[in-house]
């Protein structure tokens, strides 16, 4: 496909789709107000902190950046009404770059209707009216994968504003670290080629031992309250919940009672089929992304929305493979869902929210494309005849 296609995002039903994101979101927040969940505490006792003048301990250091915003907001009297407002401005800053993403691939009309597919998906909007890192991490998240893209050429002034954009992100969530060594493999790939690309995966490995030599002593007390290693020995596909867990093979490794990384890959190494298959059902659990323990009626919503937007992102995915955002939105979504992998499906969903604004833009091309030859079809018919 053609990769200067028109990216106009200013035609009227792309701006219709933007106001229908702000009334929706608006309706949303008036009629939820804010609202809290299981580590708003965390977030709320290091803004304090930070307003102290105090040190972020234990898992706050992880969160730093969406503390710090917090803080900021309180400190300028918005309360947590303006970290939801604000919240939602980011979105709606998302919700542009989506359009964007959707109209650089196959113009104004697929950028229309990515947003409105980002605006009427209330599963992934409900998270801004929350005090979660959730909402402002896949706002950033999105905004990070687009300049990473637009920063392909390796001009200083977008590969600047890329990395930082990239490492506000991981600030505020410490899944976005992961975006770093992906992108300058991107980066790379995109730059050169042939034997480049070997330089490439080189490149890749290299950072990513230096990144997780850097975070390690940053997020430990991340690592130690989510227990990846416990939730290997236990088989736990979803945070917090037994119903769904995978019975895996017993090993002395882990017979001391605590778990640790390095007993969890010791255990891996041993038993790679179970935890292949371990890490598998948690990516499926993440996608599909139903829980036992929702209603049937929610359930039954998830899959009607899910199925129609992942067969026709697929469809697009496939039509623009060659694409280079294309191929970069999937190493972008890869390295969210190895996080997944790697812990756990999060216990609510919210996980999936922080990549579907990527899949949007493909799901609307999708169909642009299929509406496209169908309609092309039809008129070369009706000439015929």
């Amino acid at each position: 496909m053609n990769e200067s296609a028109p990216a106009d995002t200013r035609t009227m039903p792309v701006l219709v789709a933007l106001l229908v994101f702000v009334l929706i979101n608006a309706a949303l927040v008036m009629m939820w107000g804010v609202r809290m969940g299981g580590d708003s505490g965390i977030y709320l006792d290091g803004a304090r902190a930070l307003a102290s003048g105090e040190p972020l301990s234990v898992r706050q250091p992880s969160y730093a950046g969406y503390i710090a915003f917090i803080s900021v907001i309180q400190s300028i009297g918005g309360g947590m009404i303006g970290v939801v407002v604000a919240q939602v401005a980011a979105a709606l800053g998302a919700a542009v770059v989506v359009g964007k993403m959707a109209a650089h691939l196959a113009g104004p009309a697929a950028a229309a209707i990515a947003i409105l597919l980002f605006a009427i998906d209330v599963e992934t909007n409900r998270w801004h009216a929350f005090i979660l890192s959730d909402s402002l991490f896949l706002s950033m998240l999105t905004l990070a994968t687009w300049l990473v893209y637009r920063a392909r050429r390796l001009r200083r002034g977008a590969t600047a504003l890329a990395v930082v954009v990239m490492l506000l992100a991981a600030l505020v969530r410490p899944e976005g670290w992961f975006l770093l060594p992906a992108a300058v493999v991107f980066w790379i790939a995109s730059a050169t080629a042939g034997a480049a690309r070997l330089i490439a995966a080189a490149a890749l490995v290299v950072l990513g031992g230096v990144l997780v030599l850097a975070l390690v002593p940053r997020l430990s007390g991340n690592l130690t309250a989510v227990g990846p290693a416990d939730m290997l020995r236990r088989g736990q596909t979803i945070w917090d919940f037994d119903g769904w867990r995978i019975e895996m093979p017993p090993d002395a490794v882990f017979n001391d009672g605590h778990a640790s990384s390095a007993d969890a890959i010791v255990y891996a190494w041993r038993h790679p089929l179970s935890t292949v298959t371990l890490m598998a059902a948690r990516v499926a659990v993440h996608f599909a992304h139903v829980r036992p323990y929702f209603s049937a009626a929610h359930n039954a919503v998830v899959v009607v929305w899910l199925a129609p937007v992942y067969a026709l992102a697929a469809w697009g995915f496939w039509m623009w493979r060659r694409h280079p955002l294309s191929r970069w939105c999937l190493a972008a979504i890869a390295t969210q869902t190895v996080v997944v992998a790697l812990t756990h499906a999060d216990w609510d969903g919210r996980y999936l929210a922080h990549v579907l604004p990527l899949m949007y833009p493909f799901t609307a091309s999708g169909a642009v494309n299929l509406i496209g030859g169908r309609r092309a079809g039809v008129m070369s018919g009706a000439g015929v005849a």
